[in-house]
């Protein structure tokens, strides 16, 4: 009779859950030992990309696609393997992987894969692959790590346009306050994802003010309210401040300033908005 089993397989920042259906009866030998698989001489080829020397067609949409040939010695001491997994790892663990891959095994040895990797060319930085084998008894082996550099050239941002008023009227006393949005309209060479925030500086002092391409879900400036942008990436970013009858009329001055993920900060924008 045979029976069904699911196997939970978690290793550092990955996990694999794989449905198996299995039968007591089947033939093969038993893992009396309970001995572990073990990888080791992990390779890949190559060790370092700069996409900006990618081939013409391996970048599509800002994601850039390229192949990493893996060869790993996989040993067990009652050669009863089954399956080894493969996974490239971005710089930022809150990323999605980059690469991921099951191959089956069934003897000791030497083997060799091919993995396609894709990255939004704006996640650049050090990746890591990571190798490890189960056994049919669902055991997991010691764990193989490398690096992999991946870089390009970077370009600051750039704000294109700012969307906000000139002059606004304080509300009289009582009445509710004034909602104002403000749309800066910010591009980058790397592509949108490699625009890591846009801040807002009012009139020289205080905490810069995020704007958010969030489509408002909230995300974007913990503990403020939602930031009234319209659509999520985008390239429009939004913040909605309030006037109310007790700020003070004048001038003020509004410095925008974006930044993408490697540090890089564009040419401020600046603004007035006269109260009045």
């Amino acid at each position: 009779m045979c029976n069904i089993k699911r196997r939970l397989f978690v290793y550092t920042a990955s996990v694999v859950i794989i449905g198996v259906m299995g039968c007591d009866t089947a033939p093969g030998p038993r893992d009396i030992d309970q001995s572990a698989p073990v990888v080791s001489d992990l390779e890949f080829s190559p060790l370092s990309v700069n996409l900006d020397n990618l081939a013409p067609g391996s970048i599509v949409d800002g994601i850039a696609n390229f192949s990493l040939e893996i060869e790993i010695t996989i040993t067990d001491a009652d050669a009863d393997l089954e399956l080894l997994y493969l996974f490239v790892l971005p710089p930022d663990s809150q990323s999605p992987t980059a690469a991921e891959s099951i191959v089956p095994i069934s003897s000791n040895g030497t083997v060799s894969t091919t993995m396609n990797v894709s990255i939004p060319t704006a996640e650049t930085g050090t990746y890591t692959v990571k190798v490890y084998a189960s056994d049919l008894e669902g055991q997991l082996g010691n764990l193989a790590t490398g690096s992999l550099q991946v870089d390009a050239s970077s370009s600051p941002p750039v704000i294109t346009d700012i969307d906000m008023p000139v002059v606004v009227t304080r509300p009289n006393e009582g009445e509710p306050p004034l909602l104002i949005p403000i749309v800066a309209r910010v591009t980058d060479p790397e592509g949108l994802a490699n625009i890591l925030r846009v801040e807002l500086i009012v009139n020289g002092s205080g905490p810069p003010i995020r704007l958010c391409d969030d489509g408002s879900a909230g995300e974007c400036n913990a503990g403020f309210p939602p930031s009234g942008d319209v659509l999520a990436e985008d390239g429009l970013f939004t913040v909605t401040i309030q006037l109310d009858a007790s700020d003070a009329p004048g001038d003020n001055e509004f410095i925008f300033t974006a930044f993408d993920r490697s540090g890089l900060a564009s040419e401020s924008v600046t603004r007035i908005l006269l109260v009045q």
